[in-house]
Parts: C-alpha cells; sequence; structure tokens
C-alpha cells in the first residue's frame, strides 16, 4: 500500500495545541474528520474508537514520537494523518517523555493486514535519522505532509514527484475577504501566485453611453475583481478548497468568491 494515496494535507497539522493526552485524542479526531472518508461520522466516534486502542496500551513508543491508530467498521478506506505539538504532550510514552509527533492511522476493520503493513512503513520512516527533526520544523500543513513523503518508501517518492500539477483560479470579488483568502493560502504553505486586477462586466457596461442607467456605481464602493493564478499539486485542490469552505461556507452559495481548477497542458517558467 502506497503511503501517497492514504496521507490526506488536510490531515496534517503541524502546531497542535494540546494541554494533555485525552485533549489530544479529541483534537486528532477533530483533524481527521476533515478527510471525505468520514463523511457521516462525528469526530467523538473517532475519538472514542482511538481512546479505546489506547486503553489497551500507550501508541507513545518514545523518542518524542506516537503512533494513534485504530480500526472502524464504518469506514472502507484508510486515512494518515500527522500533528505536530511543538511544546509536547505527555502521552503515557514508553520513556515517560512528552510526544511531540503524532503520525495516526484509521482503517477499516476489514483490512487488518494493509493496517500492520501501514504501521511498520510509517515507523520505519521515523527511524530514518533526521526525518522527526524535520517534521518538527516544518511551519505548514504542505511543508509537514511533503517531507513525510519525501522520507517515506521510494514508491511514493516516485509517484509524488510527478506533481500532477493544476492550474487553480481564484476569483475575489469581495475586498473585505481579500485578507481571509490570502491566509488560507499561507496556511496551506501556498506563498507563490500571480494577482491580477480585473474588472466585472458590470462595471465596464456603466461606462459606455449605450448602457447608461442600466449599471450605476456612483452611488456605492466600486466593483471589487481579483484573479488569483496558482500552480499546484492536485493533492493539495480538496485541502484549499475545504479551508476556504470553512471560512466562507459553501462556495456554490457564496457570491463573493469562485474557484476554478484547469489542467495544465504545458508550463514553463512560470
Amino acid at each position: 500500500m502506497n503511503i501517497l494515496d492514504v496521507l490526506k494535507l488536510e490531515c496534517c497539522e503541524p502546531d497542535l495545541h494540546t494541554k494533555d493526552k485525552d485533549e489530544t485524542l479529541k483534537k486528532i479526531a477533530e483533524l481527521m474528520k476533515r478527510s471525505s472518508v468520514f463523511n457521516g461520522l462525528d469526530s467523538e466516534k473517532i475519538y472514542l474508537a482511538l481512546k479505546k486502542r489506547e486503553d489497551m496500551g500507550s501508541t507513545g513508543f518514545g523518542k518524542g514520537i506516537a503512533i494513534p491508530h485504530c480500526q472502524m467498521e464504518e469506514i472502507d478506506k484508510f486515512v494518515i494523518g500527522i500533528a505536530i505539538c511543538k511544546k509536547g504532550v505527555f502521552f503515557d510514552a514508553i520513556d515517560k517523555k512528552k510526544v511531540k509527533i503524532f503520525i495516526i492511522i484509521i482503517g477499516p476493520t476489514t483490512n487488518r493486514n494493509g493496517h500492520l503493513t501501514l504501521l511498520a512503513k510509517v515507523s520505519h520512516t521515523l527511524k530514518e535519522p533526521d526525518v522527526p527533526e524535520l517534521l518538527q520544523k516544518a511551519d505548514t500543513k504542505i511543508t509537514l505532509y511533503e517531507e513525510f513523503l519525501r522520507n517515506s518508501d521510494s514508491e511514493g517518492l516516485k509517484v509524488f514527484k510527478k506533481k500532477r500539477e493544476k492550474l487553480m483560479i481564484v476569483i475575489v470579488k469581495d475586498e473585505e475577504i481579500m485578507q481571509d483568502v490570502t491566509e488560507v493560502f499561507i496556511e496551506y504553505g501556498v506563498q507563490e501566485s500571480t494577482i491580477i486586477e480585473t474588472q466585472q462586466m458590470e462595471n465596464l457596461l456603466s461606462k459606455v453611453p449605450l448602457f447608461l442607467g442600466f449599471f450605476n456605481f456612483t452611488g456605492g464602493k466600486s466593483a471589487f475583481s481579483k484573479v488569483i493564478l496558482l500552480k499546484i499539486s492536485k493533492e493539495y485542490i480538496n485541502p484549499i478548497i475545504k479551508g476556504l469552505e470553512d471560512i466562507f461556507g459553501d462556495l456554490d452559495s457564496f457570491s463573493g468568491l469562485s474557484v476554478m481548477v484547469l489542467d495544465l497542458f504545458f508550463a514553463k517558467g512560470f
């Protein structure tokens, strides 16, 4: 099983804030709930499944690392998430030290062998020199996601390098939300983009004598319109849209923002 297929960007958190083990499990459950695999399930059910496994024995195996995991009969796919608690939290680890790195694995009850395989692969990756330090230094979801994939099995790395890049076009029609949109991109590690100043059609038509009286902006604020162009990997599309909808709600019913994603036939120097 390829880790690239089950590690979810939306389930990566480079700065988890938590006080104790129980709160950690609850926040991890909320993080994992962001994957569409858990649609129809609430985070409480995920928390209880993780807690049930922890009650059997801590998954904190020392050196600041834990691999909380469980099986759930309600799902049919595996999901892996990563959370970094920079200050660390006591998690009943075998060496009694705080845990800073959490790699979470949740899978279906029908695939025991697949679960064991993922546990072994994750454990092997975490034992690689410098990997724990690299994960802790990650300051965005994308950096955390990429660092783990880059140091995991060679098959996953080979596929990941292909990038499967897409062109995301984001049209912002409300100046007041521009900062929120930008912050979502930064949260996911997207810091390079092209922003184009544009005008809405109504604004142009209002200046054409033939259409005077139909479109009038003189009494209110000027129509705002910016187009943001991003070249991103396919894996980032759904998490970024989910991040935007967490703020603005369903984009299909929100008039201030629209998103399109196109296949890139060719790109050079972009």
